[in-house]
């Protein structure tokens, strides 16, 4: 394992066209997003805890978190260690009695509990250089002309080139193939659903 790099969940995304779902991390010290694709409960359990749904009974990430908490451990952080075969792999970093485990994860999953324990995210660099978007920067033209319509706020002109490159990237899936994928095939426009 290289360099670990921390970034913190920029958005949680659906294609509009094929109702992907993508989880974007953003390096904290650099303009580089790194996308996620997702399955569709992970997608709910991580969008219920970023709204701050209350729900009647605990969710399997909500389970996940208090056996930690009940075994005496404590989640230290996750990280996003490799890409293979355009499937992400992730670790658990948990503290119990003094000694620290790595408890093999899906991204999604390790995600899923960053959002219940406020837990750093941190993606070994050359996964992040691998995998990672850096939008293009805008040239003065560009900026002459988007100055002519409706502005977006923050980030969201980021997100126009995102998902443009997101469109052009997406590996197609098989039927039995999981979520935690990499980007490489056609994506559309999404809807982002980020409480930001």
């Amino acid at each position: 394992m290289g360099k670990m790099k921390e970034c913190i969940i920029n958005s949680v995304r659906v294609s509009l066209i094929n109702q992907d779902r993508i989880v974007v991390l953003k390096d904290k010290e650099d303009e580089l997003y790194l996308p996620i694709w997702i399955g569709l409960f992970e997608f709910e359990s991580i969008t219920i805890a970023l709204q701050k749904i209350e729900v009647a009974r605990p969710l399997t990430h909500d389970l996940m978190k208090n056996l930690i908490s009940s075994l005496d451990g404590c989640l230290i952080s996750v990280e996003i260690t490799a890409l293979e075969s355009d499937t992400y792999f992730a670790n658990l970093i948990i503290e119990q009695h003094g000694a620290q485990k790595r408890i093999d994860c899906r991204p999604s999953d390790a995600i899923a509990l960053v959002v219940r324990t406020g837990v750093p995210i941190f993606v070994d660099e050359e996964v992040l250089e691998r995998a990672g978007i850096r939008p293009e920067p805008e040239t003065p033209e560009e900026m002459e002309e988007g100055s002519e319509g409706a502005e977006l706020p923050g980030d969201l002109s980021v997100f126009e080139d995102f998902l443009d490159q997101l469109g052009k990237q997406k590996p197609e899936k098989s039927e039995d193939e999981d979520e935690d994928s990499s980007p490489e095939e056609d994506q559309g426009d999404g809807e982002d659903l980020n409480p930001q």
